[in-house]
């Protein structure tokens, strides 16, 4: 008689890992905490989402909404930022809110507290506070300038750190003829939370493995400013390591165009292309089927080709002008020339790449109903990444988490509720 074993999924990567994850009390939304939280919830951490009781964290706000129809429950952002999490209320301006958060980080890994240390040192829980309470526990200070930081309790943001962090003066990078009139621009969306995020999450990973060794916790100091400065690696590597009167300098240091552009016009839209090196200069010549003027003397070497830009875009532009984006990208991709169509958000949905990758999934919310979102940012064989519940209702886990765990009477969950506490 054949016997048949149980079917088992296989373990996430970051099983029994521990994290709870404190809400922003700033009314300026501050995504960073939500977007750590969840690298470790998707990999299969535990994380329990404390928001502040009836109105939830500020992302349940931002939508988009189904339908349009404002609900907290169903917002987009919110469905991706938190799923995998347990949600749980809690009123930190009550003592007793403080007592059962100190509860909830006696067994935890990790804390990711995203509030500024004027704050956290009046409602006691700065990061002092808690690793001394707390000898194993990793606290994580997500900031906007850093904790020890002379700006430790100004005010920041997603603009201000993309342009303090000079992302925004390079932005667009090397494509500005009229400095006046061609000011920097902003990043699209909230890029400066996300990567301040992740910056966040790696570096608790890496306390996490410390610990091992040293078998104590500690203090991890995240700056939303120096996560977006790490973004300009080739200016600081200019301004570390070359002569202000090189070449090189010159030319990264300035807005000024003085290189081919990254985004040209085509038949149907628009394609980034770039012919910079001599590689992908001899891949430009086969894709475009070897015109006779990319081989004018003019063109021989980088340097040569540098003080000619404005002949090479021409004929560029003559080319790309019969050519549709796709064309564009295949022809350049198959010479290995770096290439690809600027496309719109409903034409990102429907890539063919992305979906031959399945990187985005289907999952059915009890309240947003069927939902579709960008899936695993890598993939792992043995452990892989999965959706295992959805973004939590507002104090969906409370009972959960507080009377199954920490053993607080059912009557006295009920009186705290009532009162604001959770």
């Amino acid at each position: 008689m054949a016997r048949f074993e149980e079917y088992r999924e296989p373990p996430r990567a970051l099983e029994g890992i521990k994290v709870v994850e404190l809400p922003c009390l700033d009314t300026m939304p501050f995504l960073a905490g939500a977007m750590a939280a969840k690298s470790f919830a998707d990999f299969g951490a535990e994380v329990i989402k404390v928001e502040p009781p009836r109105v939830g964290a500020e992302e349940r706000r931002l939508g988009p909404f189904r339908d349009e129809v404002p609900d907290p429950e169903t917002g987009g952002l919110h469905l991706f930022l938190n799923t995998n999490k347990l949600g749980v209320t809690l009123n930190l301006e009550h003592r007793r809110a403080r007592d059962l958060l100190f509860q909830l980080l006696g067994s935890a890994d990790i804390v990711l507290n995203p509030n500024q240390p004027v704050l956290n040192e009046r409602l006691g829980i700065g990061w002092r506070t808690l690793t001394a309470r707390f000898p194993r526990l990793i606290v994580v200070s997500i900031t906007f300038f850093g904790d020890d930081s002379p700006y430790r309790n100004y005010r920041g943001g997603d603009l201000v750190a993309t342009h303090m962090s000079g992302v925004g003066w390079e932005t667009p990078y090397h494509q500005v003829l009229d400095l006046a009139k061609e000011p920097p621009l902003r990043s699209g969306g909230r890029q400066s939370d996300y990567l301040t995020g992740y910056t966040a999450a790696s570096a608790a990973m890496c306390a996490l493995f410390a610990r091992r060794k040293a078998g104590a916790g500690q203090h991890v100091d995240v700056s939303q400013w120096l996560a977006m400065v790490s973004m300009m690696r080739p200016m600081l590597g200019v301004h570390s390591h070359e002569a202000t009167t090189s070449a090189g300098y010159i030319r990264l240091t300035q807005r000024h165009k003085t290189g081919a552009q990254w985004v040209y016009p085509c038949v149907d839209g628009w394609v980034s292309f770039n012919a910079g090196t001599e590689r992908f200069w001899q891949g430009a010549k086969r894709a475009m089927g070897e015109p006779e003027w990319m081989n004018e003397e003019l063109f021989k070497t980088p340097q040569s080709r540098a003080l000619h830009i404005d002949a090479i875009e021409a004929g560029l532009l003559d080319w790309l002008s019969g050519v549709t984006r796709k064309q564009a990208f295949e022809r350049a991709q198959g010479q290995h020339v770096p290439c690809f169509p600027v496309n719109s958000p409903a034409e990102v949905a429907s890539n063919e790449q992305y979906a031959a990758r399945r990187f985005f999934v289907d999952h059915d919310h009890p309240a947003a109903r069927e939902v579709r979102m960008p899936g695993a940012p890598c993939g792992f064989s043995r452990t892989p990444w999965r959706i295992v519940r959805g973004a939590p209702r507002l104090g969906e886990h409370n009972r959960k988490v507080f009377v199954e765990r920490l053993a607080v009477a059912e009557g006295e969950l009920k009186a705290l509720a009532e009162e604001g506490v959770i």
